[in-house]
């Protein structure tokens, strides 16, 4: 505003000193011109500053509050009201300066001052143009957005956590009543302001925006705004991302608990499964980059976080299982198969880490497959046993690599076993039997540590089950293999 003020005083006073003797009218002309002046511009700058409150108020009540101060600061205010106010002034001044009769010449002294009126009038009416043009670009949400977050960053930069907190309100407002009128193209635009946010500043503006996004999540899947639900859906994996090469666990957690929050509040039950399946599937990419992609740095905390993810990613399929029709279809092929495989894969190298080992992850992983072999079709099994198959038939060579998801088929079974359903048990066994044999080493494992899983029984023995589940086995690779002795397993007394 400064540089504006001085650059328009600067240009109205090269106006006065440089002004010919350009005006040829008598005095007559010149009264009937200065008071049409004075009349007009004084019109014109009522309407325009007018007209202008009324579209800012109205952008206000769509958007935000803080138009109204953008506007304030907006530099061409001073232009505009220097350049009317001295050229109405000027124009008054120089109606009282003419006393010579009617349709006498101008006296020569006031001729220069007529014609820098004149020069001031033309200035006038150019910078009402570049005003409104300025205005109705402040107007637009892209630029408030814009405004808003220069200077959020700015206040994060004083470390003014404060005052980076209100601003980042602010732009929430903006993306939630987007959202709410199905306006994507502001709303996608918020939404990137407030990742660029978050990646700065201290913990307090990251963990804020976090939470908004949920609240922008939730309002985008009741009004169908897909646009802004998958834009928010990439910016939370951008900023777990970000957190997990950063060292920042927490920022991380914050992540994975927003979209176990959005998932569970606004999506399941909405018929909105391409959103969880985006989700799940990013939570498991985020606990790969916390085992795996930094294995570099991998620490206790990073397996654990891992841990949790599962736990979330559980909760997330025991809720689909209860409200969507299509949830079996969903929580075989998305959550217990292929990308729990790779999961599994990747926590097995830092299991040591855990206090309780992968154990906490299979009573997670068999208390979502209760769920769904309870009331899954057989059909709806098959993904589980394709990855088995092929994670096993993989492992064939005798490797320890395939214990993890063999002692997954086992719990598996046992659990079909206990519900009931000897068909999904075969299904089962005719799948991975054939590939890999029943290990005495997993089977001993799992027997003297029941007691770890026996809440995924109703903390009854599991132990025969187990026993059904190997001899079901072994009957299967007596077949033309040799399987494990069952009779090796015994329940408790």
């Amino acid at each position: 505003m400064v540089l504006h003020a001085l650059t328009s005083g600067t240009v109205i006073a090269l106006i006065f000193a440089l002004s010919p003797k350009g005006f040829a009218g008598d005095t007559d002309t010149a009264r009937n011109y200065l008071s049409t002046i004075v009349s007009c511009l004084s019109t014109i700058l009522a309407l325009c500053i007018s007209i202008t409150l009324v579209a800012i108020q109205l952008t206000a009540t769509r958007y935000t509050h803080r138009v109204l101060d953008l506007f304030l600061k907006l530099p061409f205010n001073i232009s505009l009201i220097l350049f009317y106010f001295v050229t109405i002034i000027q124009s008054l001044f120089l109606l009282s300066r003419i006393q010579e009769p009617i349709r006498e010449t101008l006296p020569g002294y006031l001729q220069p001052q007529m014609t820098a009126d004149m020069i001031l009038v033309l200035f006038c009416f150019a910078i009402l143009i570049a005003y409104l043009y300025a205005v109705m670009q402040l107007l637009k949400p892209e630029r408030i957005v814009a405004e808003i977050e220069r200077e959020c960053r700015y206040a994060i930069l004083r470390k003014r956590d404060r005052e980076a907190l209100d601003k980042v309100e602010q732009i929430c407002d903006i993306a939630k009543r987007a959202a709410g009128d199905m306006d994507s193209s502001t709303g996608l635009v918020a939404i990137r302001a407030l990742e660029k946010v978050a990646s700065e500043g201290s913990r307090a503006p990251r963990a804020s925006v976090t939470k908004q996004f949920v609240e922008i999540a939730v309002i985008a899947a009741k009004e169908r705004e897909g646009g802004m639900l998958g834009s928010v859906m990439a910016a939370l994996y951008a900023l777990g991302s970000e957190a997990l090469a950063s060292g920042r666990m927490q920022d991380a957690r914050d992540v994975i608990h927003a979209y176990e929050r959005i998932v569970r509040t606004a999506l399941v039950g909405q018929r909105l499964i391409p959103f969880v399946e985006e989700a799940v599937a990013a939570m498991f990419r985020l606990t790969g980059r916390a085992v795996h992609g930094q294995a570099q740095t991998v620490t206790k905390e990073h397996a654990l976080f891992a841990q949790k993810t599962f736990h979330a990613v559980r909760k997330i399929g025991e809720e689909v299982l209860a409200s969507e029709e299509d949830g079996e279809t969903f929580v075989a092929r998305s959550i217990l198969s292929a990308a729990f495989g790779k999961f599994l894969r990747s926590l097995e190298q830092i299991a040591p880490l855990l206090p309780e080992g992968l154990w906490p992850v299979y009573l997670d992983y068999g208390t979502l497959a209760k769920r769904l072999i309870g009331k899954a079709e057989l059909s709806d099994l098959a993904p589980v046993t394709t990855w088995l198959r092929s994670d096993l038939g993989s492992c064939a060579g005798g490797s320890d690599k395939g214990r993890c998801p063999l002692a997954i088929a086992v719990m598996v079974c046992a659990l079909s076993h206990a519900a009931g359903r000897q068909e999904a048990q075969r299904l089962l066994v005719h799948a991975v039997a054939s590939v890999a044999p029943l290990s005495p080493d997993v089977v001993s494992d799992m027997s003297e540590n029941y007691r770890l899983w026996r809440p995924l029984f109703d903390f009854a023995d599991p132990r025969p089950h187990l026993q059904a589940a190997a001899s079901a086995w072994g009957d299967y690779r007596k077949l033309g293999r040799i399987g494990v002795d069952s009779t090796s397993i015994r329940p408790e007394p």
